[in-house]
């Protein structure tokens, strides 16, 4: 039995569940994290921020080009990588 989730049909997530996964990636706690934040608003999401944001992405089976960090400078912008992967609920 697999569990991964880069299944075929894989399950869409609310923006609540993914701003979560952004936190858990940052180890901060997701209180400090609104649909607005941006990469400037937190120390924590440095380059190694970055890095921990897309091993998220690649375990959820969400592909992103390392070369396009702009999406991945805010909120807004992983929940729009989500969204372009068909993972948004």
């Amino acid at each position: 039995m697999s569990t991964s989730n880069a299944s075929s049909n894989p399950e869409k997530l609310s923006a609540d569940a993914v701003i979560q996964l952004i936190a858990e990636a940052l180890d901060i706690p997701a209180s400090k994290l609104i649909e607005s934040s941006q990469a400037t608003d937190v120390p924590e999401w440095d380059s190694m921020g970055i890095l921990g944001i897309l091993s998220v992405l690649d375990r959820e089976g969400v592909k992103c080009d390392i070369g396009n960090t702009e999406a991945l400078q805010s909120v807004r912008g992983v929940l729009g990588v989500f969204q372009s992967a068909g993972r948004l609920a």
